[in-house]
């Protein structure tokens, strides 16, 4: 048996067993089981990525189960994923973050209690998720098919502030073939040494707001049979919000500052370190109405800068690491054009709940490019002499949820995307009309 699968199983039968350390089982801890299941399908028509053409489709699957034991103190948890995806063709762009089919995606056991001046803390080791403040860079993966994990240690102390602080090996999901994916093969994912990540987070009350500080360390080399960016930077930043109230407005300010070095790609002829230095902003402001249909109104505006000179010896595209971006940039999937590298992005959103059972949302954005030699990376475009402009075009979404019991919920949404001029005119831009994206997803709970 492979080595990662081997202590994949002896932490797995310790957690099932009800005997995990001494103190935990002195505990008699309490255990429980529960689990989600969500079936979605989606259609693209008139694509937008490089070389692409036509119509795509694809059924993706994911199950959830997580088996949770709890005591005074000690703490432990093994939650299992099987994301599959069927009805997908050649051109579709499938990758781990679609497929990641029974594997064990948190596996971890944890010691929780209290300081003698009344100070909460609690400390696990393991395989686990997180979610990090804004999730724009550390996130659990709502949206996407597979969820984001990593192995090592994550310390949670509460004082007046909430602080974080953890030291990981991302998961590396497998398999990545994409013969292997697109037949939903099982093969269990693994941690390599040569990449590490670790951060320290701190939020707390300032007056009416909230001020959030956090630091974040990536760290990759090649090895063990990985090829990596060799990305070694750090990503400084604040976040200063005030939560939604009726009758209020409501605001966030998020930035961030990476330094260090990376290089262009992955392949093992690239031996240039180059300068890493990278910029991000978020900022909205919104209003909480206080009428029947519980309306919001934002006003939003994101920029993640990009590579100004494709031949100097810097790097200037902000990286993301490992947040999720539905919840400002739409949905991901078999569509998803824009992430957080290379944009200047304005937009402004409705939120509303008709009924009790009823919430939904329409959006608007328009892209830029934030330098115009530099790509969009999600469509695999870029133009180096930046004669194809920086506009890339407009969004439309909307989204319609029904909880239609405790344990069922359907979702609808989609979204239309009117091509710019750098969609139409770059290299390798198909020759298609704008982009039309819908999807359709069932979700059940249970416990």
């Amino acid at each position: 048996m492979p080595a990662k699968a081997h202590r994949l199983l002896v932490l797995t039968l310790l957690l099932l067993s009800g005997a995990p350390p001494r103190s935990m089982a002195e505990e008699s801890p309490v255990w429980s089981l529960d689990g989600t299941y969500r079936l979605r399908y989606e259609s693209l028509d008139q694509p937008f990525r490089a070389n692409a053409s036509g119509s795509d489709q694809i059924l993706v699957s994911r199950l959830l189960l997580s088996l949770k034991g709890r005591g005074e103190h000690g703490f432990s948890e093994l939650e299992l994923q099987d994301s599959r995806a069927w009805l997908d063709d050649s051109d579709t762009p499938l990758g781990t973050d679609d497929v990641n089919a029974f594997e064990p995606l948190q596996a971890y056991l944890g010691w929780q209690g209290t300081t003698n001046s009344g100070d909460a803390f609690a400390v696990k080791a393991g395989r686990f998720t997180m979610d990090i403040g804004s999730r724009r860079f550390v996130a659990r993966n709502r949206f996407r098919n597979t969820i984001n994990a990593f192995t090592g240690v994550h310390v949670d102390w509460k004082t007046s502030w909430h602080w974080q602080a953890y030291y990981t090996l991302p998961v590396q999901r497998q398999p990545n073939a994409r013969n292997e994916l697109d037949a939903n093969e099982i093969e269990f994912d693994e941690e390599f040494r040569n990449v590490r990540f670790w951060g320290l987070d701190g939020a707390g009350k300032v007056g009416v707001a909230n001020l959030e500080l956090f630091w974040f360390a990536l760290q990759e080399r090649d090895g063990g049979g990985l090829a990596t960016d060799n990305q070694d930077f750090y990503t400084l930043g604040a976040r200063w919000w005030r939560a939604p109230s009726a009758r209020h407005w409501d605001y966030e300010v998020e930035a961030a500052y990476q330094f260090g070095e990376s290089r262009n790609s992955a392949a093992p002829t690239d031996t240039n370190n180059l300068d890493h230095r990278a910029s991000f902003l978020h900022s909205h402001l919104g209003y909480q109405f206080d009428d029947t249909w519980q309306s919001r109104l934002t006003v939003e505006f994101d920029y993640a800068s990009g590579d100004k000179n494709p031949t100097d010896n810097e790097s200037n595209r902000f990286v993301t690491l490992f947040g999720a971006r539905r919840f400002d940039f739409g949905p991901t999937g078999i569509y998803g054009p824009i992430i957080r590298g290379n944009i200047i992005t304005p937009g402004l959103q409705w939120e509303f709940a008709p009924t009790d059972i009823v919430r939904a949302f329409v959006g608007y954005r328009a892209f830029w490019l934030a330098e115009k030699r530099d790509g969009l990376t999600a469509a695999g475009l870029r133009d180096i002499s930046g004669n194809s402009g920086r506009f890339v075009g407009q969004q439309l979404e909307a989204r319609w949820q029904l909880n239609v019991a405790a344990q069922w919920q359907v979702e609808l949404g989609g979204a239309y995307l009117m091509k710019g001029e750098f969609l139409k005119d770059a290299p390798n831009a198909p020759d298609t009309g704008d982009t039309i994206y819908v999807y359709s997803q069932i979700v059940y709970r249970f416990e």
